[in-house]
This record gives structure tokens, sequence and C-alpha cells, in this order.
């Protein structure tokens, strides 16, 4: 999971084609550091499929006003540059994995083969 800022987030975020899931937190908070860990974790099984940040509260207070950030942990699922879906406080990895399976479904956008027999011509 990468460290994103105000300076990078647009970039980093926004213009990302992957579905990208956002992680605000901040250094103080205790119940942040279970949740961001399981993300870390998830960030390697999604490689690929899903991109990975962190943004610190603090460091990025323009972008925690802009999105309404207050209680933290909050998850903040982006696609196609907007967010998505929310989750607000400690998260376990089951929850996260939801959220993230939904997302890629809804990113796949390649349409199934039609079967050989039921071709129309």
């Amino acid at each position: 999971m990468i460290e994103v800022t105000e300076r990078d987030f647009d970039k980093e975020v926004l213009e990302c084609e992957l579905p990208v899931f956002a992680c605000f937190t901040a250094r103080w908070c205790h119940t942040c550091y279970p949740t961001c860990l399981f993300a870390d974790e998830l960030a390697k099984e999604y490689e690929g499929s899903v991109k990975f940040v962190r943004v610190d509260i603090e460091q990025s207070s323009q972008i925690a006003k802009r999105y309404h950030i207050i209680p933290i942990p909050t998850i903040l699922l982006f696609q196609d540059s907007q967010p998505v879906r929310k989750l607000v406080g400690f998260q376990e990895s089951s929850s996260l994995k939801g959220l993230l399976n939904s997302a890629i479904a809804e990113n796949d956008t390649t349409e199934a083969p039609i079967p050989q027999g039921n071709r129309v011509l």
C-alpha cells in the first residue's frame, strides 16, 4: 500500500483505471492499525486488480474535507474517479474482502463468450 498526499492524490487515485482502495488514517489512531494491516495483506492478494493507498488525514486535510472523512479509519473505494463505497471504523479482513470482490465484479466489463451452439448468425 502506498502513501498518497494532496500533491499526488489525483494522479494516484482519481486517474487510476483500477478500483482504488483508499484507507484514511492518522498516526495516532489505534483502531486504524489493524484495519491497515489487513489492507496491507489484501494488497498482495489483489495485486493487479485493485490499487491500495493510504491517506494520512493530518497531512492531507483537504482530501479528508473533500470526502467528508471524520471518523477514522475510513475506507473509500474509488471507481472511475468517484467514491462508490464507504466503510467506517475498524474492519475485519472478511468485510474488506467483500468490498473488494464486489468492486472487481463491477469493474469486470468483459462479456462471457457465447457458446458455439447458441451463436446467432
